[in-house]
């Protein structure tokens, strides 16, 4: 298998590379809660004006951006189930336990679906982190109206039963669960003082934006290749632009396939990891089908 050959190739080079610092991994938590916090009280600032266009498009970029650092959390999660994000074991567990309660899961549970994400790609059944999606149809190769059909589906809601969920367990500690029911109460005491700002900076953003990410992101990481027997096509990269990349795959995630080749690899060094990854043949040459089939897809879906 190809994928294996690569890993091989690799492997020792990849080993460890640093991890961020209890302080560094910290600051960027605060960083994450601090951007949301911040566009939510300008968004809030704009509302108290007369409506007008320019206000109307801040707002809407603003409920975007809110949803793209939520996204981020969660990316923090997923780099704690790694125990990639901090040096230490069990600050990857508090830090990933607190990720995991400002959108509203568990972090303990998603590392036990998680690591079998890793272990039966594409398989439905031992799959968890897709084991409900099936309905969505992953798997289907990319054509036109696969495309369509992946951009389409958050627009009408149709992934909101899938994406949207709420886990109130106890797992990560009594504390964390006190954190997301507060945190829900505030939202719902935010919606009853001022529902305009209320609806728009922080619900929107959490039902729809951030699922809807989630969803476009699933698409992209695996849509079409899903059950592709060689893990170097099961699942793939997306090489945007760096402002695109930062605001709406955050910590790194564009490097999907990287990160199925290599789960050990902190998320700050997959991009370099990546470039060096181009020097074997194998993994050059999937990464240019890759960028040839994305070209075809768009030119036939517009």
């Amino acid at each position: 298998m190809q994928g294996h050959s690569v890993r091989k190739d690799y492997m020792r080079k990849f080993a460890g590379l640093t991890k961020s610092s209890r302080i560094v991994a910290a600051a960027i938590v605060a960083n994450y809660l601090a951007q949301v916090l911040g566009a939510i009280a300008v968004g809030y600032v704009v509302l108290q004006n007369p409506m007008t266009a320019t206000n109307g498009l801040i707002v809407a970029v603003l409920a975007i951006f809110i949803g793209t650092r939520l996204r981020g959390f969660n990316n923090i999660v997923h780099e704690c189930s790694h125990f990639t994000f901090s040096q230490k074991r069990e600050d990857n567990v508090w830090l990933g336990s607190f990720c995991a309660s400002m959108v509203l899961g568990c972090y303990q549970d998603y590392r036990d679906e998680h690591l079998t994400h890793h272990m039966h790609l594409g398989d439905y059944e031992k799959d968890m982190d897709l084991n409900g999606l099936r309905e969505l149809r992953l798997e289907e190769k990319l054509s036109a109206a696969t495309i369509i059909r992946h951009i389409v589906t958050p627009f009408l809601g149709l992934h909101l039963p899938y994406y949207l969920g709420i886990n109130l367990s106890r797992r990560d500690g009594a504390g964390f669960r006190a954190m997301k029911i507060s945190l829900i109460l505030l939202a719902t005491l935010f919606l009853l003082v001022a529902p305009i700002p209320a609806l728009l900076l922080v619900w929107i953003p959490f039902v729809w934006v951030y699922s809807s990410i989630n969803y476009w992101t699933d698409c992209m990481d695996h849509g079409g290749v899903l059950h592709a027997e060689d893990e170097l096509e099961s699942s793939r990269n997306m090489l945007a632009p760096s402002p695109i990349r930062m605001l709406f795959f955050p910590r790194n995630d564009c490097f999907h396939l990287v990160h199925h080749l290599f789960p050990q690899v902190p998320a700050q060094h997959l991009e370099s990891c990546h470039n060096q990854l181009l020097a074997h043949p194998d993994y050059l040459a999937t990464t240019t089908r890759a960028d040839k089939r994305g070209a075809y897809a768009q030119k036939h879906a517009t």
